[in-house]
């Protein structure tokens, strides 16, 4: 191949390895407040899409040091995300019954509240936590859910001004809910284990600073305080890369990270298509379930199919220390 033609293959793969190790640099000194950070942390797992061939390409063509410089991110994130590998084979047993978390954005715009239903059914969660669902559609769904725990009454909270409720196999006594911390909604639990505090998240989308100032009201306020055990969930809209991320999982431990397997992308789900024709798979995952360390994680995955949203569900199973 004409070496004219070689030049800007090797020029653009110098260009990628080294925007990569910047960001990746960067991050561990000025966290999220570069975009170039912030777009890394979300597509962070894709990047070995273009690393590793592009590290064969170089290593046939005996390229060292270019090699070299696609080599580095490339262990780096295989390093990072090995842990979630590590979990294929192992399964833990549970000493009493187990607590079943799940966590689901069903999205605004989904009319279809039958499937949501149906979703749900097959996981019968001990308690669910919802976002982004209407008044009228939390009503319809608990009317499809009456028989949901044959052995109990169905209990739920909702907050109507923040589109978000919970579900559960137990008692809840609401406490609060408040857009400044991230829209969490908070209750406090009856269960088996005693009682639990659980907190539903919808954190805002655009802004990552609003974003994480809120999660930091939310930890400071409401976790680090806790004088309960603490299941967080929701939707984080913020990957396991970020900031708040790390921020959040100095105090809590994540469930998918402790227990699942895979990468478990939540958004987007087939369900949200390009055109109304073309699906897109999913990509990133935005979709948390925390615990304190009063619990230990038997399993935790994401769901292949989301009952018309946008977002797949996550469940966790949980047995108390």
């Amino acid at each position: 191949m004409p070496l004219s033609i070689l030049t800007p293959v090797w020029l653009g793969l110098w260009v990628f390895a080294l925007t990569i190790l910047l960001g990746y640099c960067m991050r561990w000194w000025l966290g999220d407040y570069l975009m170039l950070v912030r777009l890394i942390n979300y597509i962070m797992p894709w990047l070995l899409v273009g690393l590793v061939p592009g590290l064969i390409v170089a290593g046939l063509a005996r390229h060292k040091w270019l090699a070299i410089a696609l080599f580095t991110p490339t262990f780096l994130i295989v390093l990072n995300y090995s842990p979630l590998f590590w979990n294929c084979s192992n399964s833990a047993v549970a000493n009493d019954m187990p607590l079943k978390v799940m966590s689901y954005n069903v999205w605004r715009e989904n009319q279809n509240i039958s499937a949501v239903a149906s979703v749900i059914r097959k996981e019968k969660p001990d308690i669910l936590l919802l976002q982004e669902i209407k008044q009228d559609k939390i009503q319809e769904l608990v009317n499809e859910l009456t028989d949901l725990y044959p052995d109990v009454q169905l209990n739920f909270e909702y907050a109507p001004e923040m589109l978000q409720g919970i579900i559960s196999r137990y008692p809840l006594i609401a406490l609060e809910a408040t857009p400044r911390k991230g829209r969490a909604q908070k209750v406090w639990m009856e269960s088996p284990f005693g009682r639990i505090t659980v907190i539903n998240i919808h954190a805002y989308k655009w802004g990552w600073l609003r974003r994480h100032q809120q999660m930091q009201h939310l930890l400071t306020e409401d976790i680090v305080t806790a004088e309960n055990p603490v299941i967080l969930g929701g939707d984080f809209n913020t990957s396991e890369q970020t900031q708040t991320y790390r921020m959040v999982n100095k105090y809590l431990n994540n469930a998918h990270w402790e227990s699942g397997c895979g990468f478990g992308f939540t958004f987007p789900s087939s369900s949200l298509r390009i055109k109304s024709k073309y699906s897109i798979p999913a990509l990133i995952r935005i979709d948390h379930i925390f615990y304190s360390s009063h619990f230990t994680p038997l399993s935790a995955g994401t769901l292949s199919y989301s009952g018309g949203s946008d977002h797949l569900p996550v469940v966790a199973e949980f047995t108390r220390n």
